[in-house]
């Protein structure tokens, strides 16, 4: 064997773990933004994240109440971000989910 194949058989063995790595990160970066994806969506069915989020709109209506004109349009405001996608149905206290459904306006 000539002296120029046996070094690009090295040069190719030493490469070989440089490819694959490259193909991993490529896979990683396609795969886990769906994986994470998946992640948050499990999690925002579970009984834990809903009984948080009521608890937070329990909390935000008793500052709402206690809030001058004001800070009640900063509560409202941060109201309908945090609850943007959150399904209101869920709430079981009626009075909580009246709140939020004036406060998103829908």
């Amino acid at each position: 064997m000539s002296k120029v194949k046996v070094v690009l058989i090295i040069v190719g063995i030493l490469l070989l773990p440089l490819l694959f790595g490259l193909y991993e990160l490529g896979l990683f970066k396609f795969l886990e933004p769906k994986r994470e994806n998946i992640r948050r969506e499990v999690f925002e069915q579970t009984q834990s994240y809903t009984h948080g989020k009521i608890q937070d709109l329990a909390k935000y209506l008793e500052e709402y109440d206690k809030a001058d004109t004001n800070e009640k349009e900063t509560i409202k405001q941060l109201i309908i971000l945090r609850f943007a996608e959150f399904d209101e149905t869920k709430i079981k206290p009626v009075g909580l989910r009246t709140f939020l459904k004036r406060m998103r306006g829908y």
